[in-house]
């Protein structure tokens, strides 16, 4: 969490300072967001689910949930991950003219709600599951929902106060709630004396950032009283986890009360949580974090409460585990599991740490490549080994904790054995595969050895801590150049016929800066993409996924592989698609899904193409020198527009009293000049009823442009009229910086008829920059803002 976070957690959400920062912000994000969610065809935002309420179900059950968001018209089907769960939008409710109001005082949009029954099978897999709905503008965003096998309540309404806690049945059981009126929520409960009782609060695991709120998650807080009102417990976080998690062994038979709210004091209908009560199992910390890939019989030992003992192990299978992170759970002799914990599979050979290690005389010899299975296992504590490098070697030092869940926030030192030696050290490296952690406090460091040796690494907690939980793997091995690939959005739409912008991210490992191929399986025939190539060096690039025009409308789900060639051998990888998620205003995340959807949807009432043969190659533009892009428009004979509702027929003028005082004002002129004025006036009005009659679309002209170039990039719009197919886009690269490099225009047809957008989009165009001509003159511009700004000569 940065200064401005903390600082801004303790600030009252009303406080003026607050406010101000907020508003002209949101009206900002508002902005963005609109440019961003449109789909092709009709440019109407796509659907966005805020919040789910209840956001988990029992096994078993069939019930209600209330859904809120964005563009829910017409809202029909819910997708949900996985198998056992289905279900039906029963309605769409707009907001009234009283909330649109009060929306529009907090500068915000008032959101529209759904109703929906789901239906969970008595085998439906207990987890999370990503749940979408379609609506008339497209498939939405994916929102976690959960299945679980507890008894389920939701909070009523009063129990803001202790008096009025509300009773829970018997123990154990899952509370849903809703924060949104800046409330508490007070909830009574029974326990026996000796109970091992755990409190865990799912709530920034339900909605994962808030995109303009700081922080920029839901931060509960919860304090436990027993039956007289005196304060037990509070917990606002387990580690560096915002979502609270408290154990508390009953001192009595008797109640107890559990409080829970919103430690900043906000309100809002998507602050919901799910609150686990009970003398349930909870595994705090495992070790070691990982395991050799292909191992039969790996133990682990846990820690936490109401295991088979204060710690317990288990012999574990992973030997079907590919190498990576995944979540392990361990079996109790009810039946059940305990929760999962995160581990590492490696193919790297592995070794266990031992004491006494703490000094560089103590040293502890390792061989590399090797991964160091160890703890900070008391506050204070240093970890010190050694190893022998040649000139040349290039080695990878890397700490896994954090990411493994571990609360050790390690530091590593590594230095020749003789003191006298210089020493590099590294903290905090990010991590962008993984998208949930907003504090990286795992270190990496990378060393080309200069000459022959034995070399220490001192590993330690940068504030000090330690005790059995703060484990971690550290790995010193050569680097494994790799790479992985992100998909954004993960839910495309586009028109038979049409183009869809793709967005590629790639995250290179240890220094690989190779090309990176994209391709698509489980498509049907005719599905290309444009561009599907992250150049050499770069780490994003965009590109375009076309559709055959006599693609069938529904709904596909892609996958996507990515390739590349590493030391002379392909290397393949699946492309996670991801959902990108803004956090407090200015930090983005790229989170993956479990699936990614396409939806085609019928045909535009045009297309556009780029006149160019398809083997040109890039599109060459040489420095402050105009090029041309021909474009045509090709229009869809059988389209048909929407049919829309009729508006209601306007009252009749003249009717009832008024109607009458009006008509004894018409008389006949006094004279011919007032005759003709009156006849003047007719044919105003006739030009004015000619007005206002309903165009046609065919006669409103289309506009293409080309975007996406880069700053720098001059773009005259081509204007093709009714009944024109032809024109011509105009772009001059005026940044001198951007001399060699490669990029991709997208360029998009758009027209606006009777308030809506209808956009078309062709395949990505490449290009490429070249210098400037032997001395021609070129009239550099930084940013085409710029040039509209240059004062009048």
């Amino acid at each position: 969490m940065n200064k401005f976070q903390r600082n801004s957690k303790f600030r009252h959400p009303n406080s003026k300072t607050e406010k101000a920062f907020l508003q002209p912000t949101f009206r900002w994000l508002v902005g963005i967001w609109i440019l961003i969610v449109g789909i092709c065809g009709h440019a109407v935002a796509a659907p966005y689910i805020e919040y789910l309420y209840p956001a988990g179900a029992q096994q078993n059950r069939t019930m209600e949930i209330t859904l809120g968001g964005r563009s829910l018209e017409g809202a029909s089907e819910v997708w949900v991950s996985g198998s056992g769960v289905t279900g039906k939008v029963l309605e769409v409710n707009m907001p009234t003219e009283a909330q649109i109001r009060e929306a529009r005082k907090r500068d915000e949009v008032a959101a529209q709600t759904a109703r929906v029954r789901l239906t969970i099978s008595p085998d439906a897999e207990p987890g999370i599951r990503d749940l979408r709905v379609m609506a008339t503008a497209g498939l939405s965003n994916r929102f976690r929902f959960e299945i679980g096998k507890l008894p389920e309540v939701s909070e009523k309404e009063p129990n803001g106060h202790l008096a009025d806690a509300q009773q829970l049945p018997a123990l154990p059981v899952v509370v849903n709630g809703q924060i949104t009126n800046a409330d508490r929520d007070f909830f009574r409960f029974s326990a026996r004396a000796g109970q091992q009782i755990l409190i865990e609060v799912k709530a920034r695991a339900i909605k994962s950032y808030l995109a303009d709120a700081v922080p920029g998650w839901f931060q509960p807080r919860i304090v436990l009283y027993n039956s007289e009102g005196d304060r037990l417990a509070e917990a606002d976080d387990f580690r560096f986890d915002p979502d609270p998690v408290m154990f508390f062994k009953a001192p009595a038979d008797g109640d107890y009360i559990v409080e829970i709210w919103d430690a900043v004091s906000r309100g809002r209908d998507d602050l919901v949580y799910r609150m686990k009560i009970g003398e349930l199992p909870y595994v705090t910390d495992i070790f070691p974090l990982g395991a050799p890939q292909g191992v039969k019989h790996h133990r682990f030992t846990a820690r936490g409460i109401n295991l088979p003992g204060e710690t317990a192990d288990w012999i574990c299978d992973v030997s079907d585990r590919q190498p990576g992170v995944s979540e392990i759970s361990f079996p109790l002799k009810t039946g059940e599991k305990t929760n999962a914990r995160p581990i590492e599979i490696s193919e790297l050979p592995e070794v266990a740490e031992y004491e006494p290690n703490n000094a560089q005389r103590q040293a502890q010899r390792v061989t590399t490549p090797v991964i160091i299975n160890g703890r900070i296992d008391k506050p204070g504590d240093i970890d010190v080994f050694t190893f022998s490098a040649k000139t040349g070697d290039k080695l990878v030092i890397d700490v896994m904790a954090r990411r493994l869940g571990s609360p050790l926030d390690a530091r590593i030192v590594l230095g020749p054995q003789k003191l006298l030696g210089k020493t590099l050290t590294a903290d905090d490296v990010k991590d962008e595969r993984f998208g949930l952690i907003t504090h990286h406090a795992d270190p990496r460091l990378a060393h080309t050895f200069t000459q022959d040796g034995d070399y220490f690494v001192h590993l330690s907690d940068t504030q000090g801590k330690g005790g059995v939980e703060y484990a971690y793997r550290l790995s010193i091995a050569p680097q494994q150049p790799d790479f992985e690939l992100r998909v954004t959005p993960d839910n495309l739409s586009v028109p038979a016929g049409g183009n869809v912008v793709v967005q590629l991210k790639s995250i290179r490992i240890d220094d690989y800066k190779g090309p990176i191929r994209l391709r698509t399986e489980g498509l049907p025939p005719g599905f290309e993409l444009a561009g599907a190539e992250v150049k050499a060096g770069k780490n994003q690039t965009i590109l375009t996924l076309s559709a055959p025009l006599d693609a069938k409308p529904g709904v596909y789900k892609p996958l996507f592989r990515a390739e590349a060639e590493i030391d002379g051998k392909t290397v393949t990888h699946k492309a996670n698609v991801a959902e990108e998620l803004m956090q407090a205003f200015f930090y983005y995340h790229t989170v993956p899904v479990e699936q990614g959807y396409l939806v085609v949807t019928p045909a535009s009432p045009f297309r556009v193409e780029v006149m160019r043969p398809a083997d040109a190659g890039p599109l060459e533009l040489t420095l402050g020198k105009e090029c041309e892009i021909p474009v045509r428009i090709i229009r869809n004979p059988n389209y048909r527009p929407p049919v829309t509702a009729k508006p209601p027929p306007r009252a009749k003028s003249g009717a009832g009293t008024k109607g009458k005082a009006t008509a004894k004002k018409k008389a006949a002129p006094k004279n011919k000049s007032a005759a003709a004025g009156k006849n003047a006036g007719k044919k105003n009005a006739k030009k004015s009823a000619k007005k206002q009659q309903p165009q046609s679309a065919a006669k409103v002209p289309i506009r293409v442009m080309a975007s996406r170039g880069g700053k720098g990039m001059i773009v005259e719009v081509a204007v093709i009229e009714a009944g024109a197919t032809e024109g011509v886009i105009k772009v001059r690269c005026t940044n001198e910086k951007m001399v060699g490099e490669e990029g991709v225009f997208i360029i998009e047809a758009t027209q606006r008829f009777r308030g809506q957008k209808t956009s078309s989009l062709a395949p990505a165009l490449p290009f490429k920059v070249l210098p400037a001509e032997d001395g021609a003159p070129v009239n550099l511009v930084r940013d085409p803002s710029e040039k509209k700004n240059q004062p009048k000569k």
